[in-house]
């Protein structure tokens, strides 16, 4: 497959590097805060990423974007992009934990992430078929890697909503079936 190799010209040659700096000048631009930071460490583990480097873009020419993607909040190499208003504005601990995935993802492998994250919205899309499904997906040996790029973020998503903000024990069946692939993710198994 031709697409691959082309990613990975495109990184080679700094290009989303470029591309970031372009976005960052057209939107408004701010760094994690102290409770962004908090939920990072908690999912993807305080090391996993520079959170440093990690940049939150909202407003300017962003509504415009956002009127045609229907709301939804983005993530292009170190910047996530969130809408002013909805269900994916700012301040979803557990979607920004998704979005940070993608931004994980993008270090781990390179922008080919960003082809493989639409590829997945336009297959088997978000759906991992939750806690039943981890636990079967888990007896069949699967592994964080064999979930594609939107499941990876959904599952690290769904482990903070369900799991982490609800304080669930350390031996609660929704914990238990979340933990390996969190541990997985944590080690930059992708």
């Amino acid at each position: 497959m031709l697409i691959k190799p082309v990613f990975k010209v495109l990184d080679v040659l700094q290009v989303p590097r470029l591309l970031e700096f372009i976005l960052n000048l057209l939107v408004n631009v701010t760094r994690l805060t102290a409770e962004e930071l908090e939920a990072a460490g908690q999912v993807l583990g305080t090391n996993a990423i520079d959170y440093s480097a990690e940049r939150v873009g909202e407003g300017r020419l962003l509504p415009l974007y956002f009127m045609i993607n229907r709301d939804r909040a983005t993530t292009l190499f170190h910047t996530i992009l969130f809408p002013s208003k909805g269900r994916h504005a700012r301040g979803r601990l557990d979607l920004f934990v998704h979005e940070l995935v993608h931004v994980y993802q993008f270090e781990k492998v390179g922008s080919i992430y960003i082809w493989q994250a639409i590829m997945a919205q336009m297959g088997a899309g978000y759906r991992y078929g939750e806690v039943d499904g981890l636990e079967e997906r888990r007896k069949e040996g699967q592994t964080f890697s064999g979930f594609n790029r939107e499941q990876q973020g959904q599952v690290a998503q769904d482990y903070y909503h369900h799991v982490l903000e609800k304080d669930l024990a350390a031996n609660s069946r929704e914990r238990l079936a979340f933990q390996p692939f969190i541990e997985e993710l944590q080690a930059g198994l992708l």
